[in-house]
């Protein structure tokens, strides 16, 4: 998967702009605040449709303008051509096409251009709340199956009804009955793909962790269900054989007993809005007790762990987006990018201040590379 062209019109600090990418290696150099990570951002949203900043489209549009248009050529091998995506909106209104072709459901619009991003605050993820986390997970999974979107989206729906029903005056018995038969149906989804994911992707990282740090332990992601205390991910069934009921079940006696504390509360305590993942290095957990060092590593092994799964599952790596991470990274840990983006087949975009000397022997290193220099809002191609 190459994202060969890029056009933009109206999004964040660019009027315009306009991206013939390289196929292997992009990097953007400049100043902070020229817009380097907007363009990053831009190649995201036209595959996702949403920020990775986690804003909305208000924010991405240029001040004072009112329709903002991407557009992108992409090669992909699932198709015997090239596909070109847009994305426009004004306002509330969005238009997504694909070869020209107005697409109405985002499930068919996701996974034309795939994209893998880690910004120099990834360790956030590690160290922030569990949405973080859980949006690391919900990402990855909606780029393996497009599908799971709706199933997130139906979640949320049914989780705020249940909520409101929690909220009101007195309880409707009945009408709660009925909404907890929904939430753990759904909630059993969302969780057993959760932990399906997990599974396979601590797969990739035991290797890594033996190939990397001598130990096929030594970085692991345990997965934290939101069934309440005394539950963890050895209680979700995750293999193939399980159709769903024991995870259900588990589900609905974990909501009969968090009945009493949800009255009490007046909102949902059990689910998957409630799941979170804990990262443990050398057998310590890295958000209490890591170093800096550590974390940065773990996020680095993670990206590695995911791009590798999605280019096992989907036969094709997804473009990688490295948002000022380089700068964050020490010596030892950037010779590890860069070995292992010299060995990926993967398209990478670098967001960097400078053009360092290990970027450029990155460059020398690396064939088909274009080096991009980026200035208040507009981009050169750099000899």
């Amino acid at each position: 998967m190459r994202l060969m062209a890029l056009q933009a019109r109206n999004f964040r600090n660019f009027a315009r702009l306009e991206l013939r990418c390289g196929s292997r290696l992009n990097i953007l150099i400049g100043n902070n605040g020229q817009g380097k990570t907007n363009i990053l951002e831009s190649i995201y949203v036209l595959g996702q449709f949403r920020s990775f900043r986690g804003v909305g489209r208000a924010e991405l549009t240029r001040w004072g303008a009112d329709v903002v248009s991407l557009q992108g050529t992409v090669d992909h091998p699932a198709h015997s051509s090239t596909l070109t995506l847009s994305m426009s909106w004004n306002g509330p209104r969005r238009v997504l096409k694909v070869q020209g072709r107005e697409i109405r459901r985002a499930i068919d619009y996701l996974g034309h251009l795939n994209a893998l991003v880690f910004a120099a605050d990834s360790v956030q993820v590690i160290k922030g709340s569990p949405e973080g986390r859980r949006r690391l997970l919900d990402r990855a999974l909606v780029s393996l199956r497009p599908s799971y979107l709706s199933l997130l989206q139906q979640h949320q729906m049914i989780l705020r009804q249940r909520n409101r029903l929690l909220k009101g005056p007195k309880i409707d018995r009945a009408n709660l009955d009925v909404w907890n038969s929904k939430f753990a149906e759904v909630g059993a989804e969302v969780i057993r793909a959760r932990g399906r994911y997990l599974k396979r992707l601590n797969q990739q990282l035991g290797r890594l962790s033996a190939l990397k740090l001598g130990s096929s332990t030594a970085l692991q992601l345990q997965y934290q269900p939101g069934l309440g205390a005394g539950m963890d991910e050895k209680d979700v069934p995750t293999n193939g054989g399980d159709d769903g009921a024991e995870t259900v079940q588990r589900l609905v006696e974990a909501i009969a007993r968090a009945e009493r504390d949800e009255l009490r509360a007046r909102v949902s305590l059990i689910g998957p809005q409630r799941d979170d993942v804990s990262f443990s290095l050398e057998g310590h957990d890295l958000k209490n007790y890591g170093s800096q060092g550590e974390q940065r590593l773990a996020v680095l092994l993670v990206l590695i762990g995911m791009l590798e799964d999605l280019e096992a599952e989907l036969g094709t790596p997804p473009v990688v987006l490295l948002d000022d991470m380089v700068a964050e990274l020490d010596r030892h840990r950037r010779g590890l990018l860069w070995e292992f983006l010299q060995n990926i087949r993967a398209q990478v975009f670098i967001s960097g201040t400078e053009l360092t000397a290990d970027l450029e022997a990155l460059c020398a290193a690396v064939p088909e590379t274009q080096v991009w220099r980026v200035d208040a809002g507009s981009i050169v191609a750099s000899s």
